[in-house]
């Protein structure tokens, strides 16, 4: 009987193949669409992590540039020989007729009126207004603002007003003969008392003026990026300090300190 049951079960087996099609059929269908479904969940994930991913790009991006910043204007306050406090931009005055912004450091951190304000490049403005968290800074643009300034060639001394929103400031009652070269700097002069001496301020950019009249025109580009800057120095009242820090390189740990939400710090400057 064995080579017959052999011949029967050879007969049927295409009977079971077809059988067993159906089930074979859902089986392999359902494991496709469990695949497809597990497929795209994985890229979903996998795409929502790479835009985790990018967004923390960026923000490493954006620390870095701060953090270079931050050390730029640390290498600067170096180069003072006052008290300062490093402070950061909260608002800014859009009116283009009046360049004002707002900082987050106020009378709770020593915040007076007509407090010399810097970037690590040169005299952004001064503080014209007090609260108790924040203050409001003028800046070198703004129409209503002048600031006594003289050229480190010579020592030639002159006033510098605003011209408004990207504009230069300009050197007012300069003669047409003075000794002003295009590209020589400008720092404050210390006459009046509301900037100390030797801060930077610009450079010469333009000298004109139509022939016959008494004065020069003459433009001045500011040295602080106005437009840029974001964190910023408020020169503290009081005695020049002198110390042992002199002109050394800026530590993380230093960057880590000035940016954070700590309390105020107020640094010891070395010339």
């Amino acid at each position: 009987m064995v080579p017959v049951r052999s011949a029967v079960t050879s007969l049927l087996h295409p009977i079971h193949v077809i059988a067993a099609a159906p089930s074979k059929i859902i089986q392999d269908l359902s494991a496709y669409f469990e695949s497809r479904t597990q497929l795209q969940h994985d890229n979903e994930i996998f795409a929502a992590k790479q835009l985790l991913d990018n967004a923390r790009l960026l923000k490493l991006q954006t620390l870095e540039s701060e953090n270079n910043r931050l050390r730029s204007l640390l290498g600067s306050s170096f180069r003072l020989q006052e008290r300062v406090l490093v402070a950061e931009l909260v608002t800014v005055d859009l009116d283009p007729f009046s360049q004002w912004v707002l900082i987050d450091k106020g009378l709770s951190d020593g915040v007076t009126i007509n407090q010399a304000v810097l970037d690590a490049q040169g005299i952004m403005g001064q503080v014209v207004d007090v609260s108790e968290w924040t203050s409001t800074v003028v800046l070198l643009t703004d129409p209503s603002h002048a600031i006594p300034v003289q050229v480190n060639r010579n020592g030639l001394r002159a006033v510098a007003v605003g011209q408004g929103l990207g504009q230069p400031l300009k050197l007012i009652h300069m003669p047409q003969n003075s000794d002003v070269e295009i590209g020589d700097i400008l720092s404050t002069s210390g006459l009046g008392g509301r900037f100390p001496e030797g801060y930077p301020v610009g450079t010469i950019g333009n000298i004109g003026g139509p022939e016959g009249e008494p004065f020069a025109a003459i433009e001045v580009l500011p040295l602080a990026k106005l437009n840029i800057s974001r964190e910023l120095l408020l020169v503290l009242p009081g005695e020049k300090i002198t110390s042992s820090i002199g002109a050394k390189p800026v530590g993380e740990d230093e960057a880590a300190i000035i940016g954070s939400s700590a309390p105020p710090v107020e640094e010891t400057l070395d010339e």
